[in-house]
């Protein structure tokens, strides 16, 4: 789960054949999050890392969701909910959002999104749905993360059903062939 970002002046740069005037490689991709406004700027889309948040501005909605549905395509399977964190579990309650990126699942907070807790699906020792919610335990592999952790939200169903999925290695959002 990586991407390699090249970044070019303009368009004539990159078509003329021009070295990009830098590079950056985002490495262990947690999700990505389309439409944040953050300083007067209303068309960002942040790549969301376990390492760091990068925030890419564009002129219009349609560049940002042509690149935020690109994006999502070449990495595999990204999802996102927006959920509510509930009291008596190590975060703090309140909303949140959880993505997930193939094998691994964040839930973060505020503009920009900052990463509240980290776990790999492969490290669940149980999840599903609960009425109005999602329910996971984190085991001892996940460090910081370990414990039973309740999110209340509309589609606990459709997150577990997607948890399933990956875990058995079945692709829901793409043919048996890819």
């Amino acid at each position: 789960d990586c991407l390699l970002m090249l970044v070019f002046k303009d368009k004539c740069e990159k078509s003329k054949g021009h070295k990009e005037r830098s590079s950056l490689t985002l490495e262990d991709i947690c999700g990505l999050e389309p439409g944040l406004s953050l300083e007067g700027v209303n068309h960002i889309l942040a790549i969301i890392c376990l390492g760091q948040t990068v925030l890419l501005a564009f002129e219009n909605k349609e560049t940002m969701c042509a690149w935020d549905i690109r994006t999502r395509y070449s990495l595999g399977e990204v999802h996102r909910f927006h959920v509510t964190v509930l009291p008596g579990t190590k975060l703090e309650s309140g909303p949140a959002t959880l993505h997930f990126c193939n094998n691994i699942f964040v839930l973060v907070r505020d503009v920009p999104p900052g990463i509240i807790g980290h776990w790999k699906l492969s490290d669940m020792r149980r999840y599903g749905a609960i009425p109005n919610g999602f329910v996971f335990e984190g085991g001892s592999r996940c460090g910081p993360w370990a414990g039973v952790f309740f999110l209340s939200c509309a589609e606990g169903e459709r997150i577990s059903f997607l948890f399933d999925c990956i875990v058995r290695g079945i692709s829901p959002t793409k043919g048996p062939f890819g």
